[in-house]
């Protein structure tokens, strides 16, 4: 069984309204909130397919570059995205602040979980903080704003 999820994420109620054309809010649990990056969106905006999972890029693209540090201007947030295949697959977050990246993307079994303590997640009785958000909720990332 396939599960993918491109999405931006930060703590609830810390994106600036009004989001840009084709994003909107999911309210996840744990205090967090997230933008799935939809077919639709990444239409609009330019952006490829899980870049760092599915096309094995080391950068992000310039264009998601840039929708994320329009975003996050005014939070702390966190790009992340994840693909997995029969159980194989990897995913990836990079962090961005104050308008700007903080150090490069990770591509890692445990990189969504990372960026998720780092928003200040908390596993607490749930397996990890991924669980603990909710992210298992659809397995696909379109299937979020449907």
């Amino acid at each position: 069984m396939a599960y993918t999820l491109q999405a931006v994420v930060a703590k609830s109620e810390a994106f600036s309204l009004p989001l840009p054309q084709g994003l909107r809010v999911i309210r996840l649990r744990g205090g967090i909130d997230m933008l799935p990056l939809s077919a639709q969106a990444l239409k609009i905006h330019g952006i490829s397919f899980c870049p760092l999972t599915d096309e094995g890029e080391e950068e992000l693209p310039q264009t998601l570059v840039k929708l994320c540090e329009r975003l996050s201007k005014q939070c702390v947030l966190a790009y992340i995205e994840a693909e997995f295949f029969s159980g194989a697959g990897a995913q990836a977050h990079a962090l961005f602040s104050e308008g700007k990246a903080i150090g490069r993307p990770v591509v890692s079994d445990s990189a969504i979980n990372h960026a998720l303590r780092y928003l200040g997640v908390a596993k607490e009785d749930a397996h990890d903080e991924f669980e603990s958000a909710g992210l298992g909720k659809h397995r696909d990332t379109n299937e979020w704003v449907a």
